[in-house]
């Protein structure tokens, strides 16, 4: 079954909601903002916006708490670079000193997002978005204050690029305080402009900024693309508040025969859903979409996490996660582990040091057979004694290999836990979810994984859960 995605736009004039199963539209919500919360993509009061996002999941019955959000692509640089073919490891630096430098302007305000296009020979060619600190680090916290965790993050524009439905195209969205421009060539955002537009304007007033703004994204294509340029031929494709107004239209191309129609769905969804209006969502549902889905036809190339590093949380390794405070049973058995392996090497040592004191009895004196009985006994016993201790160590062994290949099974991407109980051969697991579904699905798959002869949810609520698994 598809995965289900929350998806969460906060505008300058309005927030709005959508969740998707798949290619599957499930719910969605709008909630207007009052002037100056939210301006030029900047959360200015994130009390009040984190408490209208709550009322929002709230009235709409929505339980997840992971979220994928999108912020707005004002005041943000997009840069094709190249730099020197590196190790995966050196990639960061060069990038920033490479952005630095063509950027002309200090990033330590600027929070650098990217993704290798191309690495052949001796040159990476790499897509960069510079974004502002004060925007993202207002949106990431009015989205915590509301109880959610965004674990992935795209700027508008490249969202709505990841909508494309032909190779080479316009696309336009107009809302009330925004237009967003994006030019789409050779898989890539070739050009992007974004910017305000006047609230109380209507949409016949905003007619000729809108048209000027288009006109100079295509003259800045063509004269950058000289051997690609722009024909009449290529469509405009519009969303948002223009796509309701198609009187407009001819007016946006002047005397120029360019088709302009209304952006065509990329995802399935119920009656009445007005599509138009969450373009940006729907980009946002498709970074999970189209990385689940194997050869899904896409128009950009570009699919990176826009989410700063400082907010990531760092990945766990088996090891790490054995040691987590929650794994109460892992931490006892590596503890006692530990203990035994500290004990029977002091007690190896100890019996070894009596065994080579016998044996030099048994060679500088002339011993009764009767004393040699007693010392081969005594060597029987220490040998015995040393046998012991081995294989509680050996079965130490054995059961810290059994539970770290447990966890890797046990610790899934579905849900969140909490707990991890082991009793013998039954290990209990407690944890959230964002859904039932979510975790139905992490129990079909523990099933599925062939660890386990027992898997069963023994309680569920809300988000909560506990299941039993046998070995």
């Amino acid at each position: 079954m598809a995965k289900a995605v929350t998806t969460i736009y906060i505008g300058d004039s309005a927030i709005q909601l959508m969740t998707a199963r798949g290619r599957r539209v499930h719910k969605w919500d709008t909630l207007p903002l009052e002037h100056g919360l939210v301006r030029n993509g900047v959360i200015h009061d994130e009390d009040a916006v984190a408490g209208k996002i709550r009322e929002m999941f709230q009235s709409q019955g929505i339980a997840a708490r992971k979220v994928i959000a999108g912020i707005s692509g004002r005041n943000c640089v997009y840069r094709l670079l190249k730099i020197p073919n590196l190790p995966q490891n050196m990639v960061a630096e060069a990038v920033e000193r490479e952005a630095a430098s063509t950027l002309g302007v200090s990033v330590e305000r600027l929070y650098l997002a990217w993704q290798v296009l191309v690495s052949a020979g001796s040159e990476m060619s790499i897509y960069l978005v510079a974004l502002p600190k004060n925007m993202v680090d207002s949106t990431i916290s009015t989205l915590r204050k509301a109880g959610l965790n965004p674990y992935l993050m795209d700027l508008k524009p490249l969202a709505l690029a990841r909508t494309a439905t032909e190779p080479r195209v316009i696309l336009m969205d107009v809302r009330q305080a925004s237009l967003d421009i994006i030019i789409m060539s050779g898989n890539l955002p070739q050009v992007i402009r974004s910017l305000s537009l006047p609230v109380d304007a209507t949409p016949e007033e905003r007619i000729p900024e809108i048209r000027e703004e288009l006109d100079r994204a295509v003259t800045f294509y063509n004269s950058s693309h000289t051997d690609s340029i722009l024909g009449d031929n290529v469509p405009l494709l519009v969303s948002g508040d223009l796509a309701e107004h198609e009187d407009t239209w001819e007016r946006l191309v002047n005397t120029q025969p360019r088709p302009v129609r209304v952006l065509p769905p990329t995802m399935e969804a119920p009656e009445g859903f007005p599509y138009s209006q969450y373009v940006t969502n729907i980009g946002l549902a498709l970074k999970e979409v189209l990385a689940a889905e194997k050869g899904a036809i896409t128009y950009s190339a570009i699919n990176f996490n826009a989410l700063p590093l400082a907010y990531i949380p760092k990945q766990r390794s088996l090891a790490e996660m054995a040691f987590r405070p929650a794994l109460a049973g892992g931490i006892a058995l590596i503890a006692v582990g530990a203990f035994l392996s500290i004990v029977t090497h002091a007690q190896n040592i100890s019996l070894q040091g009596e065994l080579e004191h016998i044996n030099q009895l048994a060679i500088s004196q002339h011993v009764t057979s009767q004393e040699i009985v007693a010392l081969n006994s005594e060597v029987s016993s220490i040998e015995s004694r040393r046998n012991a201790f081995k294989a509680t160590l050996d079965d130490f062994a054995a059961g810290q290999t059994r539970v770290i290949g447990d966890l890797g099974v046990i610790d899934n991407y579905l849900v969140d836990l909490s707990k991890i109980s082991y009793s013998g051969d039954s290990i209990t697991v407690d944890g959230t979810g964002d859904n039932n579904e979510a975790i139905f699905s992490y129990a079909r798959e523990l099933r599925s994984s062939g660890k386990f002869s027992s898997v069963v949810i023994t309680k569920i609520s809300e988000e909560s859960f506990t299941i039993k698994l046998s070995k």
